[in-house]
C-alpha cells in the first residue's frame, strides 16, 4: 500500500529534490577525482545507493550521481558511472519480460513492432544520456540544481494539490 500511495510518491519525490541539491552542496566540498581513482569500496557503496530507487519518487541515477560527488567524483565521471550502473539493471529487466512477452502471443508483427519499440527507446536513452553527459562536462557546477529544484517543486505542489 505505501509503494501504490501517491502521497508517498509525492513526499520520496520531493526529499529526492532535497537529495540533488544536497549533492550540489556535497561537490563542492569535495575535491574532484577521476572515475579511475575510484576503490572498490567506495563503487560498491556508491552501487549500493541505487537502492533509494527501491522507494517510487526517488531517481536511481540520481542517488547514484550524489553517491558519486560524496566519493569525491567530479560530475561527468558520477554520471558516467551510474550510467554504467545502470546497463545491467536495465538488460535484466529486459530479459524477465521476454517470457511475458513469448507469452501473450507470437505473432511476427508483434515481434516486429517489439523489436522496433525496444530499438526507439535505446536510441532514446543513448540520446538522453549524450544530452546529460554533456550537460554535466559543460556545467560543472550546480548541474544537480535544476533537477533537484524540479523534484522539490513537483512533490511540494503535488501534495499541496492532494491535500486541498
Amino acid at each position: 500500500q505505501l509503494f501504490a500511495s501517491t502521497t508517498a510518491v509525492l513526499i520520496f519525490l520531493a526529499l529526492n529534490g532535497l537529495l540533488l541539491l544536497l549533492g550540489d552542496r556535497l561537490k563542492k566540498k569535495t575535491a574532484s577525482h577521476e572515475l579511475s581513482e575510484l576503490s572498490f569500496a567506495g563503487a560498491f557503496k556508491i552501487g549500493a545507493g541505487q537502492a533509494l530507487a527501491l522507494l517510487p519518487g526517488f531517481s536511481r541515477s540520481g542517488a547514484t550521481l550524489v553517491a558519486g560527488l560524496a566519493h569525491g567524483l567530479d560530475y561527468a565521471s558520477s554520471a558516467r558511472f551510474s550510467f554504467l550502473l545502470a546497463t545491467p539493471i536495465i538488460t535484466a529487466a529486459g530479459l524477465l519480460e521476454i517470457p511475458k512477452l513469448a507469452h501473450h502471443g507470437n505473432g511476427s508483427q508483434q515481434w516486429a513492432l517489439l523489436l522496433a519499440c525496444g530499438a526507439v527507446a535505446g536510441l532514446c536513452a543513448y540520446a538522453s544520456t549524450w544530452f546529460l553527459m554533456r550537460y554535466f562536462r559543460k556545467t560543472e557546477i550546480e548541474s544537480l540544481r535544476p533537477f533537484g529544484f524540479y523534484c522539490l517543486l513537483v512533490g511540494i505542489v503535488g501534495l499541496l494539490i492532494k491535500l486541498a
